[in-house]
């Protein structure tokens, strides 16, 4: 017996822009498998502070969660740093060409400063429940839903999930959608769901308060429920075919492309160029 896919509730808020790109970055294995080659993209260095504010504020609200009390500023930023610096020795590193970050020095530097206003503003707030704790659902016998929200908070029953970035995304409702659902399925009653958003901004510019956004709960488990499945219909025809649609297993248009979408470009998708998808530009 194989073992069941993993689609992870942090892809699903993206699917929607290219269900391509989606499936090269959710079952390249099974991809690969099937004969396809894809690229291989260089981790972004927003990604790897992301990453590093994210274990900060794991420390502090584990700490907060056990004691009742952050631990002093230090101990986060300690983290924040240390966390930067492993990822930083594991491979390729896209530094940002017209972005707020050139080198190693601009980047631990955002990161302490967003770790510092997490510390200040958005962890004195919360009372911590399930810190990044994965959860898991079974949406079909072989998919399986997977997430780890980083807080499950008693306000009552509020999911936050903390995002970094240049700019702030649209939306980011069926991640939190998702979230809330492996959350009810262990009996949590979630009332509430918001995204804690960080700014990364130049060195030498004062660092933004975060700015909060809450999404209907509702809303975003039926946005949620609805991509995971136009996701799980897309993987069955890549896997069985579509006479229908003239799809026979394998084929890529069972996955929609989007040629329009910003992201399309080699830096960005590991599908890009590739015989599974020369839809995009050169």
């Amino acid at each position: 017996m194989t073992e069941p896919t993993i689609i992870r509730a942090s892809a699903l808020s993206s699917w929607p822009d290219c269900n391509r790109r989606g499936a090269a970055r959710l079952f390249r294995h099974e991809l690969e498998a099937a004969g396809f080659r894809l690229r291989h993209t260089a981790r972004s260095i927003g990604a790897l502070i992301g990453t590093a504010v994210h274990r900060a504020a794991e420390t502090m609200l584990t700490e907060k969660a056990a004691s009742g009390a952050l631990p002093p500023m230090s101990v986060a930023t300690d983290c924040a740093v240390q966390s930067l610096g492993e990822q930083m020795r594991q491979g390729e590193i896209a530094f940002d060409g017209t972005g707020p970050t050139y080198n190693r020095n601009d980047a631990d530097h955002q990161t302490l400063g967003m770790t510092r206003i997490y510390h200040q503003i958005v962890a004195p707030q919360v009372r911590p429940l399930l810190i990044e704790q994965r959860l898991e659902a079974e949406v079909t016998p072989d998919l399986i839903l997977s997430g780890q929200p980083d807080l499950v908070s008693l306000e009552p029953g509020a999911i936050r999930d903390l995002k970094t970035g240049v700019r702030r995304s649209a939306s980011h409702a069926p991640q939190l959608g998702a979230y809330s659902l492996l959350s009810r399925s262990l009996g949590l009653d979630i009332d509430e769901a918001s995204i804690d958003f960080i700014q990364r901004v130049r060195p030498g510019r004062p660092q933004p308060d975060p700015l909060s956004k809450s999404e209907p709960v509702a809303q975003a488990e039926t946005a949620a429920t609805n991509i995971l499945r136009h996701i799980e219909a897309d993987l069955r025809t890549f896997r069985q075919g579509d006479p229908e649609r003239r799809l026979l297993p394998g084929d890529p248009w069972s996955f929609q492309a989007n040629p329009a979408s910003i992201l399309c470009s080699a830096k960005w998708c590991p599908a890009h160029g590739t015989d599974f998808c020369r839809e995009g530009r050169e």
